[in-house]
């Protein structure tokens, strides 16, 4: 057997693992039979060490996939591996590294269990953790698993927490007041639970409390990079000062006054990368209010505002701008076309637009947005934007330079970017050749690119699948 045969037995093999076949599915067909005779005794014979850092690099090569990309797996790398072989489960246990990230966001009856194991064998490793905290189990594990995370505060380098009921955003915050957490670089928290009060007020009623004194770890976390918060009435702030990157969400409590989102901006004084999911803000301030001289990525995803924020933006060295499933298109649109002036963005290179927007829009974008040199186009049918740039008359975006595509329905708006001398990434669901190398890709790169790996719960990075069309051949 080749080496490349050799890589695809083996790689069937670990496909089959995290399948959760069973021995009989194993031996029941002759590709498994290849697999079970030849890739295994080949397997069988590598070191310790070499099969410790395979496990590694499939754990570490999961945690780089885009959430939409995610393979539908029931147990992660870990967890398969440590019960395939008596010896591989040795091997396993004896990498702490590899327990060191847990998703215990599972039944209530497992979570603790499950946490446990994962503190226990990861050996004082930086740790990640996500769990969840639900109504029904609060007073019976819920209180005990918050306290054994919040033991390992020290050790602390992504905590996620999410809850779904009253009162939960309290009881956090009163565990985690008074903590120290050195290594900690990435908090979230999620409250699910929308207080009935909060649902009957006036839609005009806006929250304007200014206050983002730390609530949370109070005692320092200096190395606090990453910040993410849902609802902003249960806002848990901890220190801000270091804090580079912010993912803010809102659906149905009263959004943000525009004097609040300004204080918090001044409470950040070392914020790159801001990401707003729904309306965060009830309305943005009046043009050329919201100068922010250090932003270099902005996101903005179903938002009412997002015209009237562009507009009022001033970012002198922003170079990502991200704008994902706009609610009312003819408003930014319109808001493009009758403003006093144009867009403040000189240093943009990579624009994203995430979902469907009309010919109107793009034009008015594209013409705006001129120095863009990289272009996204996700989760929607990418034909009218690239007629739009390979028509010869028009010349929008001239310094283009890479366009990626994640959907079309003729290949000819692909053809056009060829033409234009355009570098084109295409999805690996997209079956077309081009007239030379064609780039693939399976997943998004992550946000933002100095974080290194994708946040599992960032709402921006999901992809949206559907059935290829049949015009694609």
């Amino acid at each position: 057997m080749g080496r490349q045969g050799f890589r695809a037995g083996v790689a069937r093999f670990f496909r089959a693992l995290r399948r959760g076949r069973d021995d009989s599915t194993l031996h029941g067909s002759e590709e498994s039979t290849l697999v079970n005779c030849d890739a295994v005794c080949h397997i069988t014979r590598l070191p310790d060490p070499v099969l410790g850092a395979i496990f590694a690099l499939s754990k570490d090569a999961e945690k780089e996939l885009a959430p939409g990309e995610r393979v539908k797996v029931s147990r992660p790398v870990e967890q398969v591996v440590s019960q395939v072989a008596v010896r591989w489960r040795v091997v396993a246990l004896g990498l702490p590294d590899l327990w060191s990230s847990v998703d215990a966001r599972v039944r209530p009856e497992h979570q603790r269990a499950l946490l446990e194991w994962y503190l226990d064998h990861s050996e004082g490793r930086p740790l990640d953790v996500s769990i969840s905290l639900s109504q029904e189990d609060w007073h019976t594990e819920g209180e005990l698993v918050l306290a054994e995370v919040l033991a390992e505060a020290p050790r602390l380098r992504c905590l996620s927490i999410r809850a779904d009921f009253p009162g939960a955003d309290a009881a956090v915050r009163d565990a985690c007041m008074y903590l120290r957490a050195p290594m900690l670089e990435h908090f979230s928290f999620i409250s699910l639970d929308v207080p009935q009060a909060l649902t009957l007020l006036d839609p005009g009623d806006h929250i304007y409390e200014e206050n983002f004194a730390p609530v949370v770890f109070t005692r320092g976390v200096a190395r606090l990079k990453v910040l993410r918060l849902q609802h902003m009435p249960k806002a848990l702030y901890p220190p801000l000062r270091g804090v580079t990157t912010l993912h803010l969400e809102e659906y149905q409590c009263p959004p943000m006054a525009c004097t609040r989102l300004l204080a918090l901006l001044r409470a950040l004084p070392a914020l790159a990368n801001l990401s707003l999911y729904g309306d965060v803000i009830a309305s943005w301030p009046a043009e050329g209010a919201l100068h922010l001289p250090c932003l270099r990525s902005l996101r903005s995803a179903s938002s009412d505002q997002a015209g009237h924020m562009l507009l009022a933006l001033n970012a002198p060295i922003l170079d990502s701008l991200t704008l994902k499933d706009v609610k009312r298109v003819s408003e930014l649109t319109s808001s493009l076309e009758h403003a006093s002036s144009g867009l403040r963005l000189p240093a943009l290179r990579t624009l994203v637009l995430d979902g469907s927007l009309s010919v109107r829009a793009l034009g008015a974008l594209f013409c705006e947005l001129s120095s863009v040199a990289k272009l996204r186009l996700l989760n929607c049918d990418a034909d009218e934007a690239l007629d739009l740039l390979s028509a010869p008359d028009r010349q929008l975006l001239p310094g283009l330079k890479k366009v990626m595509v994640h959907q079309v329905r003729s290949h000819t708006a692909l053809d056009g970017m060829w033409a234009r001398e355009v570098a084109v990434r295409v999805h690996v669901d997209v079956q077309w050749t081009g007239a030379g190398s064609v780039g693939r890709w399976t997943s998004l790169p992550p946000w933002p690119p100095e974080l290194g790996r994708v946040d599992a719960d960032d709402l921006f990075m999901q992809l949206r699948r559907g059935a290829p069309p049949s015009i694609w051949v």
